[in-house]
């Protein structure tokens, strides 16, 4: 269901209010799904979030909370959906860390 956001652009406390997710957890996610969810900044760095950013935000959450993704889940999860015919998401920056590695996952026998 598509949100009608009235203005052009809302700050993050606002999407913070809206969403139901802490400005912190937006600001987390904003570097753990680097590429796929970046609101715009203005020239003073504050984040300007539209309607895609939102909807995108409510995605993740999504994932997250209600169907229960580890943040590595979520991020493949999304990157199949950007590119399902490659099976990766081109300029998604996955951030792969010692506290963080990538996961490599057996393929999905569909039988």
């Amino acid at each position: 269901m598509p949100m009608i956001i009235k203005k052009d652009w809302l700050t993050i406390g606002e999407v913070s209010e809206l969403t139901g997710v802490p400005i912190h957890t937006l600001r987390y996610w904003e570097t753990e799904f680097n590429g796929y969810f970046s609101p715009l900044r203005t020239s003073g760095r504050q984040r300007r979030y539209n309607e895609d950013a939102v909807g995108r935000v409510q995605e993740i959450k999504t994932l997250l909370k209600e169907e229960k993704y580890s943040i590595a889940g979520a991020r493949q999860v999304l990157s199949r959906k950007m590119a399902p015919e490659a099976g990766i998401m081109t300029g998604f920056d996955i951030n792969e860390t010692a506290e963080h590695p990538q996961l490599e996952l057996p393929p999905v026998n569909p039988n």
